[in-house]
């Protein structure tokens, strides 16, 4: 509490600021300010943290591979940036690699939510898909869950 005849000073936009800009990487910044203006009202119905980061994959349904980019991870799942989403409760595979890691993670899994490019670009939002994880190697797994750890380490320390 300010002491009488002297006002606080709310340094609420100095942390934002250097919380923001502790990040170096675009997505970092987008999750980050996604937070501050959101708070964790999503997180209220997540079991495991998400974080943000990008790289290539390729998935398959059925026969077809196509390219896409990551926008969330978590151990269970993650959002894929694509412009041509299946139908949700279509199952899918995903291959990737993990930054600085060379090796490939396949994991099968389930699209539960889809944006397609029309309505994202009405909403304001990221076209593409939520998958969530329904088969993956334990390795693969405990692969990922060290890289999300180690990440949000980096993210959240300021």
């Amino acid at each position: 509490m300010a002491k009488p005849g002297r006002k606080k000073i709310d340094r609420s936009g100095i942390e934002f600021q250097q919380f923001l800009t502790s990040s170096k990487a675009p997505e970092e910044m987008l999750f980050k300010l996604n937070e501050f203006l959101f708070g964790h009202q999503s997180e209220v119905l997540r079991k495991n943290p998400r974080i943000p980061v990008a790289f290539s994959l390729v998935w398959k349904l059925g026969d077809k591979e196509k390219p896409g980019n990551t926008y969330t991870l978590s151990r269970e799942g993650m959002f894929i940036k694509t412009p041509s989403p299946p139908k949700p409760k279509s199952e899918i595979e995903v291959r990737f690699c993990l930054p600085g890691s060379g090796d490939e993670i396949i994991a099968k899994g389930e699209v539960v939510h889809r944006i397609r490019m029309d309505e994202a670009k009405n909403k304001g939002v990221l076209g593409g898909m939520a998958v969530v994880f329904r088969e993956i190697d334990p390795e693969a797994q405990k692969m990922l869950d060290d890289f999300i750890h180690d990440r949000l380490k980096k993210i959240y320390s300021v």
